[in-house]
């Protein structure tokens, strides 16, 4: 860290506001160097703090912490157990939407891969904030929604268990708010596909990346096995395969996974007595949410078989439905829902 830079992070601290000339400067001395420095980026964090800052300072602030942490600290690409510890401990038990909370999601959906843990303490740093305010606004489920389909934060690129309670305590917290209307919609979209769904995506390791890209090294380039193929006089039969099926063994290879992912899909649209446990105890006793409705609704939808431990809830909430339904006030009458 500069002489420049540190008096320049003194003098926005003192002054207690960071103005957009403030900001090209603290881009211009940080990316003046070769790469961002773990001393530059812990006095960005603590700079953060301040009150008043331009709308340029959340981006550079996300755009550093993820060169920082993802691009150029090894493991490069990907976010460790270390790397992980570190951003934990040193983010404020605050975060700012502009610039804590779009940091941690640039990280997260631009990291290869990243621990269990820290995916955690974003969601439930975002929960925490969104509880406290009593509403969920548009803003708050554009960040949610990345939280929970972070590619960086999972083990598979899906909405688990842990997210789905998470989505039901802002849920709970928020029941009585202005909520916004996409909620409902993310919420029920979300809470069903982590009961009906199963990604056909598996983050990968970095040690399995490795032994991937060693594979490909290795391999003879297409006018190198021509060579070799003629070279060597092949049996006509072996060559012409070969020319115009250079992909059986490939087709042959992804048969079994194709036929487990299927087998991985059907069983997964079903909605077991342990998740419907699960969704009881949830739901509770009283009245359902608009949020809650939506998810009922999808549900019975698309599941292709649910637990008879659901269907007082399902039909509870038909019911509800009917009950709420009025006639128009002017123009032509509607026939009610059965």
């Amino acid at each position: 860290m500069t002489p420049t830079f540190s008096d320049l992070v003194a003098r926005l601290q003192a002054a207690g506001r960071i103005g957009a000339d403030d900001v090209l400067a603290l881009r211009g001395e940080i990316y003046g160097g070769a790469e961002v420095t773990e001393d530059e980026m812990t006095a960005l964090v603590a700079l953060d703090a301040v009150a008043e800052r331009a709308p340029e300072w959340g981006e550079l602030y996300a755009e550093a912490m993820t060169d920082y942490l993802v691009r150029q600290q090894e493991p490069r690409d990907y976010v460790d157990e270390a790397k992980a510890a570190w951003l934990m401990r040193v983010l404020p038990a605050e975060l700012k939407a502009d610039s804590g909370f779009e940091a941690l999601a640039r990280v997260l959906e631009t990291a290869e891969s990243a621990p269990a843990a820290l995916d955690s303490f974003a969601l439930q740093r975002a929960k925490a904030a969104v509880a406290a305010r009593g509403a969920v606004s548009a803003a708050d489920v554009v960040l949610l929604r990345r939280l929970v389909f972070a590619g960086g934060g999972a083990d598979n690129i899906g909405v688990s268990r842990e997210e789905a309670d998470a989505l039901f305590d802002v849920d709970d917290a928020c029941r009585g708010g202005a909520n916004d209307p996409a909620w409902a919609d993310f919420f029920g979209k979300a809470v069903a596909d982590s009961l009906t769904a199963v990604s056909p995506f598996r983050l990968e390791s970095r040690e399995d990346a490795s032994r991937d890209d060693a594979w490909l090294a290795s391999r003879e380039s297409k006018a190198a096995f021509m060579g070799h193929m003629f070279a060597h006089a092949p049996k006509v039969a072996s060559a012409l395969r070969d020319i115009f099926h250079p992909y059986a063994d490939m087709a042959k290879e992804w048969a079994a996974p194709e036929a487990a992912m299927e087998a991985a899909e059907t069983a997964a649209a079903t909605v077991t007595d342990a998740e419907a446990r699960w969704l009881t105890g949830r739901l509770g006793a009283g009245d359902l949410s608009e949020a809650e409705r939506q998810l009922i609704e999808l549900l019975k939808a698309h599941a292709v078989e649910v637990s008879d431990i659901l269907k007082p809830r399902f039909d509870a909430a038909s019911a509800t439905a009917a009950h709420d339904w009025t006639a128009p006030t002017f123009g032509h009458r509607t026939k009610a829902p059965a």
